[in-house]
């Protein structure tokens, strides 16, 4: 099970693979990483994950209280439906735009 973070040339943040519990955390540091210079708003797509789990709402979460202090901002793109689902289930899916 693997996942990756990569910036695109036109700023935005891809990720792709499985995005569950076992590879959040080292996918975190890589957002992290990614997200250091960031000053401005920037988008964070979720085209390429094939699979979440409820740990990919607690990396977003994450995201957003990373960013706050930057005064930067993430926007959510292609979010996964099982995502999506769990914020609703917990009233977390104002934070995914929705």
């Amino acid at each position: 099970m693997t996942a990756k973070a990569l910036l695109t040339s036109d700023g935005i943040i891809q990720l792709s693979g499985e995005l569950k519990f076992p590879v959040v955390v080292q996918l975190r540091k890589e957002l992290e990483s990614l997200l250091e210079s960031v000053s401005d708003t920037v988008q964070i797509d979720f085209s390429g994950v094939v699979a979440s789990d409820s740990s990919a709402l607690s990396l977003w979460m994450c995201c957003l209280r990373y960013v706050e202090p930057l005064g930067a901002k993430i926007v959510p793109v292609n979010v996964p439906e099982e995502m999506l689902y769990f914020a609703e289930v917990v009233g977390l899916d104002k934070h995914l735009g929705q």
